[in-house]
């Protein structure tokens, strides 16, 4: 039998006065939403769940038991500052998941695209900017002003550290970690480790096979031949330059502040930009 809408919030739940749910968001018991937090249509925010404000969620989202969304950043030097989380359309939170709004120092917002799936007990932190289609699997760790691309994957209990950035379609395997930028594409395992390319995730993505052919050339020149990073880049740029995929590729090594990991098998010393 389906609900009338004032049968869609639970009696048991804590809706604050400065909510604002669409007509048809359903809240389940014992949820609790304050401060001001506007919720788009076709949202579903399960039981003992909690929505602090300043939030703004879009369309369509769910909110699995348990979740914790807005609550003030994990920052000794946050002092109260009314900072916002920002998420998009078409995301899922399942049970446990905690992200958290931004500070001042990182401009204030912590901000999550469209059709994300984070899973039970992932975690992102303030400030982090989290693009579409991206995938967070159990227990995955997001530390703060991080940046994740489009349709990258972490693993379950994986860890990134502050202010890196995943690049689009790379993906850390399960259990990994890493302290530096992970270029597009890109596939790394253990602990700072590259490992190879994300060509399952290339293919299913449409990217086509002449663009894949010459990510593997870049990725040889850059991680096997025994280059320095900046004379690698330029030799990619020489021969496939071209590829809009390359040019992703080069051009995200290239802005990076905390540098890039090692292949398996590549000499340390080598990797300074």
């Amino acid at each position: 039998m389906a609900l009338a809408v004032s049968e869609l919030i639970h009696p048991t739940a804590v809706i604050g006065p400065e909510v604002e749910l669409a007509p048809d968001v359903v809240v389940g018991p014992y949820a609790v939403i304050e401060g001001p937090v506007s919720v788009g249509s076709g949202t579903i925010i399960e039981s003992h769940a909690c929505l602090c404000g300043p939030l703004r969620m879009g369309r369509d989202n769910f909110v699995g038991h348990g979740a914790v969304l807005g609550k003030s950043p994990q920052s000794r030097a946050y002092r109260g500052e009314p900072t916002r989380l920002i998420v998009g359309d078409g995301n899922t939170f399942r049970e446990y998941v905690t992200v958290h709004r931004g500070t001042v120092e990182g401009g204030g917002e912590t901000v999550i695209g469209d059709r994300n799936l984070m899973m039970i007990n992932s975690h992102v932190g303030h400030d982090a900017r989290v693009g579409n289609g991206c995938t967070l699997v159990n227990n995955a760790l997001v530390a703060g002003h991080v940046q994740l691309g489009d349709h990258c994957i972490l693993s379950g209990h994986t860890a990134v550290q502050q202010r890196c950035r995943v690049g689009r379609l790379a993906m850390l395997g399960g259990m990994a970690a890493t302290t530096k930028d992970i270029p597009p594409f890109v596939l790394q395992q253990g602990y700072n480790c590259v490992t190879g390319l994300n060509i399952v995730g290339m293919r299913r993505a449409g990217i086509p096979a002449t663009s894949i052919d010459a990510m593997r050339q870049a990725f040889r020149i850059l991680y096997k031949e025994g280059r320095g990073v900046l004379a690698s880049l330029d030799r990619i740029e020489a021969d496939f330059g071209e590829i809009a995929e390359v040019r992703e590729f080069t051009q995200f090594i290239r802005s990076s502040t905390l540098g890039i990991n090692p292949a398996r098998d590549a000499m340390r010393s080598n990797w300074d930009l």
